[in-house]
């Protein structure tokens, strides 16, 4: 907290912490926050893999193994972190976007995400940054 103190403004923190894990305080700031959820079917898959993939992580010998612990993640259950944001949709400061719907149309995407905090970009860099932050390659 002390070392987060001392960065300069505009400041971007990542986390993957349910709200009641954040200090109170973030919600009575000027602190903008976005908020990106995966579709849950698409979350299980990925962590699915991922802990397969991981040799420090315990690994399932199948889908049902690894469906009977679905979600039981260090930081609680993703289902039960996404009702928990829920409760913030009207919330001014808070915009939820989902990775789906980005990657549907990734330009209108980071218009949206630009408008709600405050960022001036010209036209001409949206395309750019979405090529730029594109896992696909374009020919």
């Amino acid at each position: 907290l002390q070392r987060m103190k001392k960065l300069p403004s505009r400041r971007i923190i990542l986390t993957h912490l349910s709200p009641h894990l954040l200090p109170p305080s973030i919600f009575q700031s000027k602190a903008k926050i976005l908020v990106l959820v995966w579709n849950p079917k698409d979350t299980s898959v990925s962590y699915y893999h991922f802990y397969n993939n991981m040799l420090v992580l315990p690994s399932f010998a199948s889908w049902d193994d690894y469906v009977s612990s679905l979600f039981a993640v260090a930081w609680g259950s993703y289902l039960d972190c996404l009702v928990e944001w829920n409760k913030y949709l009207n919330h001014e400061r808070i915009m939820m976007i989902s990775y789906e719907q980005h990657k549907e149309d990734q330009i209108l995407g980071m218009k949206r995400i630009a408008a709600a905090f405050g960022f001036s970009l010209c036209e001409e860099y949206f395309p750019r940054i979405a090529k730029q932050t594109s896992f696909i390659e374009s020919s």
